[in-house]
């Protein structure tokens, strides 16, 4: 049976959404990041399809420290929203304060998930700006620490992007929109 892990697909409006939340939530200060979902019951030939994500301090509050130091009680809830919505993870994404995308020695020997096919993905400056698909770094972890990592146009073979991609005026709008939208929510 092939490995379900063995690359991701994502609709180019959600990866949208994903890194303008990265961005928010990280204030161009501190890294963020999610982990990516999937249903459950789906089988891809070797890829999962991304349709949803987690944030981490949705998850963890306390987890955004500069770097990210997630707790015991963010998997505890990760496990439950899992349950509830009837998805997996699949893989995870978490920003870096510069144009680096490779993973740092935290990275690699404390992942987010230590499963052989999770697929871990770094974005450069904090998610601020446009970024690309050219622009993340992508990890395979092969298992006992070991990783296999893809940069530029190579990170493509493990983030298959699908859609339209929304011009970078109507994506600020969309931003914004949701971030009052979540402002009111809250009060």
């Amino acid at each position: 049976m092939p490995d379900p892990f063995g690359s991701l697909t994502i609709n180019a409006a959600l990866l949208s959404d994903l890194l303008m939340q990265l961005a928010h939530r990280g204030g161009g200060v501190r890294e963020s990041g999610a982990f990516l979902l999937s249903p459950r019951d789906s089988t891809g030939e070797g890829r999962a399809t991304v349709t949803g994500f987690a944030l981490y301090d949705d998850l963890d509050p306390r987890s955004l420290t500069g770097g990210i130091t997630f707790h015991a009680e963010g998997y505890t809830a990760l496990a439950a929203t899992c349950r509830r919505l009837g998805v997996r993870v699949v893989g995870d994404v978490h920003t870096h304060p510069r144009d680096w995308v490779g993973q740092s020695t935290t990275d690699a020997t404390h992942p987010m998930s230590a499963l052989p096919g999770h697929i871990a993905l770094i974005a450069p400056r904090y998610a601020v700006g446009d970024i690309t698909v050219r622009d993340l770094g992508a990890h395979r972890h092969l298992g006992g620490g070991r990783w296999q990592s893809y940069y530029r146009d190579d990170v493509a073979t493990l983030l298959h992007v699908t859609g339209m991609r929304l011009p970078r005026w109507l994506r600020d709008l969309t931003h914004r929109l949701r971030a009052v939208l979540t402002s009111r929510r809250s009060r």
